[in-house]
């Protein structure tokens, strides 16, 4: 867990077959409503959102004769609340407001009716924050980036804040995405297109690897059932198995370097992390 100034703490986000040879089969798909369905474990998995959700504290005082102060908590600027959610992470923002209807849940940023993953493509770019519902209160620290009278549930923003863009619940996808494009090439000296496209055909991979995979290994597993783990076909099986393992774990390398964009350099006089 980082520390941002002021006592900020950002908090991250959120199946092996039984007697299969080598590593476990795949990774944890992260739960949510509106991944993909056509889209196989490993490639919702590297779409899957990585949330942050700091808080603050402010700093404990000393006071005199040795007592200490307990601080009050009180809302911080708009130019505080932006350096204390950001701790100096020079991604673009994008920052959710939960309600006590949706917490938990991507509602605010996803459509139940059209298909979300350019959504989570571009979302990898971006520094995602979710603030909790008591954000409205007025003394919560980050009170002033949701101060207005009817405040939007999300924003995407550069990292100190400018070029904001708010969205209320309902919004469109060429909204979205345009807005997001905007700040992608605002802050990043690379166009996200060329990956855009190379990530898409990564992930059609991955899924026909986890299809084949998935088949090997229901195969390999009626084998040991049976008791011809010995066999010449179930060693061939796993060959095959572990083959196919090994070109996941390419694929996934080739998400990380077609995913990583370089990002512009900070102003003058701006903090780099």
């Amino acid at each position: 867990m980082g520390r941002g100034p002021g006592g900020v703490s950002a908090g991250g986000s959120g199946g092996g077959g039984a007697g299969l040879p080598g590593s476990p089969n795949g990774p944890t798909t992260p739960g949510t409503a509106y991944l993909p369905p056509a889209r196989g474990p490993s490639s919702k998995a590297k779409l899957a959102i990585e949330w942050r959700h700091p808080s603050y504290t402010a700093e404990v005082q000393a006071g005199s004769g040795g007592t200490v102060a307990l601080p009050q908590r009180k809302a911080l600027s708009v130019t505080e609340a932006m350096a204390a959610i950001t701790a100096g992470d020079r991604r673009p923002v994008l920052v959710l407001r939960e309600c006590l209807k949706c917490s938990g849940t991507e509602d605010a940023l996803m459509s139940s009716k059209e298909d979300n993953e350019r959504t989570y493509l571009y979302a990898r770019w971006f520094h995602c924050i979710k603030l909790s519902p008591d954000v409205l209160e007025a003394d919560h620290p980050f009170h002033a980036l949701f101060a207005d009278e009817k405040p939007s549930h999300l924003f995407i923003a550069n990292p100190d804040g400018s070029a904001r863009h708010d969205l209320l619940g309902e919004h469109s996808r060429r909204e979205l995405w345009g807005t997001m494009e905007a700040a992608i090439e605002a802050n990043y000296v690379d166009s996200p297109s060329a990956a855009f496209s190379k990530l898409g055909r990564a992930l059609d991979d991955l899924d026909e690897i986890d299809r084949a995979l998935s088949g090997l290994e229901t195969r390999y597993e009626l084998m040991l059932g049976e008791g011809k783990s010995d066999t010449p076909a179930a060693k061939k099986l796993q060959k095959e198995i572990e083959e196919h393992r090994a070109r996941r774990a390419e694929t996934l390398k080739q998400i990380e370097a077609a995913q990583r964009l370089e990002l512009k350099a900070p102003a003058a006089g701006t903090a780099e992390k």
